[in-house]
């Protein structure tokens, strides 16, 4: 199994294969730091018609995560202390990490547009077909439909717990991830490899590459605005511009300034 996404993800990709834009699309490019860009999934993933549903009727996790931390502000409407809502995150080699010594929160529970005060496990027995659970990841394969995550914890953590209450007739995974952790890897094969009994010297992490679920990045954010096509021209960059994306958007100029009104939005997003 090589692909985790059941959906629409699939057209978006062979539509764009197939012909990226045509002669009358107007272009604009945007520009992201890797802290717009996940503002930018937050705000479009606010935007999904599912999740106002099930924001209205249903329930809803928000697992931690540093994607999902700006998720979670953009649904309960107020900021979180960056950090507090984390478990395993990236540092510089020798940092200390984000959520030591903060005041730690929770995963976030919806129920019928109310926030309730129980436990992940808790909300997970109660999930329904057709709620929704937020797990972000850290590798992506946008051509091949692909999203994996690191498990650091011995007994799978967060992801090992969600994943018998996700799939066919059963709550829905949305994978929010951002284009910087994009790469041409077969993840099947990294699963594999990173699964293996071999010795390690130091700490390296087990993989998990989901198997059903929607990968939500920067380009599914901008279209939940705007009737256009996106596609990255250029990732990287100096100055805190360190894994950011640059992507091209197309189509009616109508649509495409919607597009850059969006952008001016997050423009400035603080570094998490």
């Amino acid at each position: 199994m090589t692909s985790c996404v059941e959906n629409p993800q699939r057209e978006i990709v062979k539509e764009q294969s197939e012909n990226i834009v045509s002669k009358e699309d107007v272009f604009a490019g945007i520009n992201l730091t890797v802290s717009e860009s996940k503002r930018l999934i937050a705000k479009g993933i606010s935007e999904l018609p599912i999740v106002k549903e099930r924001l209205q009727k249903g329930m809803i996790i928000v697992t931690k995560g540093t994607t999902n931390t700006y998720i979670a502000e953009e649904l309960i409407g107020q900021s979180i202390e960056h950090g507090s809502f984390l478990t395993g995150h990236f540092v510089p080699e020798g940092q200390v990490q984000l959520n030591k010594d903060k005041k730690k929160i929770g995963e976030i529970i919806f129920k019928n547009g109310k926030q309730l005060g129980i436990t992940y496990v808790e909300a997970l027995k109660m999930l329904q077909p057709g709620d929704i659970v937020f797990k972000g990841g850290n590798l992506l394969n946008y051509s091949k439909n692909q999203a994996a995550v690191c498990i650091g914890a011995p007994d799978g953590g967060t992801t090992y717990r969600f994943l018998p209450y996700v799939g066919d007739d059963k709550a829905q995974l949305i994978i929010p991830i951002g284009l910087e952790k994009e790469t041409s890897a077969n993840l099947e094969m990294y699963e594999e490899a990173l699964n293996a009994g071999n010795e390690r010297m130091n700490f390296v992490p087990k993989l998990h590459l989901y198997r059903n679920g929607m990968i939500f990045t920067e380009i599914e954010a901008i279209k939940q605005f705007a009737d256009v096509k996106v596609f990255p021209y250029g990732v990287g960059g100096v100055a805190g511009r360190e894994g950011g994306v640059s992507l091209v958007v197309a189509g009616a100029k109508d649509e495409v300034k919607k597009a850059l009104e969006l952008l001016k939005s997050v423009q400035g997003e603080k570094p998490f």
